[in-house]
């Protein structure tokens, strides 16, 4: 997962554990007002300096903000909360503070699943594409040393009875060594061996 991903999550989390421990309730250095979601959170690039020095675009939670909406002020507002596209500033204007914290901590708790999901099906994938490179390896080993030791045998039985079978059996040891070689060669040789020096072999 990408440095931002995990970035997004951890702040995810403290976003949701700093709401389920009263963060948004009154504080003591602003008592005449309500604390605003995400902006009155340590979280917030501008977190107690009125003169924000810093743009909302350093903020992770704009990823959240339709584009059409992220040059607003206080653009975190507009995030969709709920299916039917509340947001924090639909429920400054029309809600409680209770239904807003019941959104917000749903929509916390929808997006944190989301990320751990995605993270979760990288692990897997990541572990499936090594056992599968892995099978292909042991396969490939399984049927060259089958064919190989095959024709080496048969090639060393010509040898035996004075034939020409001397050259073979050093052309199939050859082949034999370069197969060795493509299997403990890392995936790129892995890759090549079918269509390229695996061919030598039944040449």
């Amino acid at each position: 997962m990408a440095q931002d991903e995990h970035e997004l999550l951890d702040l995810l989390k403290f976003e949701l554990k700093f709401l389920e421990d009263g963060g948004y309730g009154r504080s003591p250095h602003t008592p005449w007002r309500p604390q605003l979601a995400f902006e009155d959170s340590p979280t917030c690039p501008n977190f107690r300096d009125p003169a924000r020095p810093h743009p909302c675009t350093e903020c992770l939670l704009m990823r959240f903000v339709p584009g059409e909406l992220r040059d607003q002020v206080s653009p975190c507002r507009l995030i969709p909360l709920t299916d039917k596209g509340e947001t924090i500033d639909y429920f400054y204007r029309c809600g409680t503070q209770l239904e807003l914290e019941e959104a917000l901590a749903g929509w916390l708790r929808k997006q944190i699943s989301r990320i751990e999901g995605q993270r979760a099906a990288e692990h897997s994938r990541s572990n499936s594409n090594g056992i599968d490179r892995l099978r292909r390896q042991q396969w490939l080993a399984f049927a060259t040393n089958l064919y190989v030791g095959r024709a080496l045998a048969a090639a060393e039985k010509v040898a035996a009875l004075g034939g020409t079978g001397r050259s073979l059996v050093a052309r199939i040891r050859k082949n034999q060594q370069a197969v060795s070689e493509i299997l403990h060669g890392g995936e790129q040789s892995l890759e090549q061996a079918p269509s390229e020096e695996l061919e030598m072999v039944g040449q």
